[in-house]
């Protein structure tokens, strides 16, 4: 069964707020939040070691480790890690808290549920839908919105602010 956005929105700004997160959020902020404050770790691979963006991987009941292209941009890296922090808090965690053991879950462009699940996990953790709306008001200047002073803002692609404001219908006329 799927989840809806505001469930995963929620979700978000609990983990956000549990982790102790600030927006904008940086690379460093969140790499220092997952080895401080959860029992994983990322670990920067290359593409000949990994081959996609990002991958989760359960290391037993209770640890994990997140594997990302060390060669992408810091915007890609904090998306990417924030995508697979999505597969663990939707889809990896049993009712118990404990993590399903041998699961591995990677960022790979597929448009399957659970990865459009982690994709608006990604996004809602790192521009929470109030904020965003404040700096796409803020960067508007007859009546065009400056997308890349946005996405610089939130430390994230001009894509990823677009599809955000798409989700939470903004760009609706």
């Amino acid at each position: 069964m799927g989840v809806n956005r505001d469930y995963v929105d929620k979700v978000a700004d609990m983990v956000r707020n549990t982790l102790g997160l600030q927006v904008p959020m940086t690379l460093d902020s969140l790499l220092a939040a997952v080895s401080g404050k959860l029992p994983g770790r990322c670990v920067p691979k290359s593409e000949q070691e990994l081959g996609v963006d990002a991958q989760i991987v359960t290391l037993g009941e209770e640890s994990f480790e997140i594997h990302f292209l060390e060669g992408r941009p810091d915007t890609r890296k904090l998306f990417s890690i924030s995508h697979e922090l999505g597969h663990l808090f939707l889809h990896l965690l049993e009712k118990d808290g404990r993590l399903r053991t041998g699961a591995v879950c990677q960022r790979d462009m597929a448009q399957t549920r659970q990865e459009l699940e982690a994709n608006e996990f990604a996004a809602a953790l790192l521009m929470p839908e109030e904020e965003f709306v404040d700096k796409c008001r803020e960067y508007r200047k007859q009546n065009r919105i400056n997308l890349t002073k946005v996405a610089e803002y939130f430390h994230v692609s001009v894509q990823a602010a677009t599809v955000r404001g798409n989700v939470i219908g903004l760009w609706q006329a």
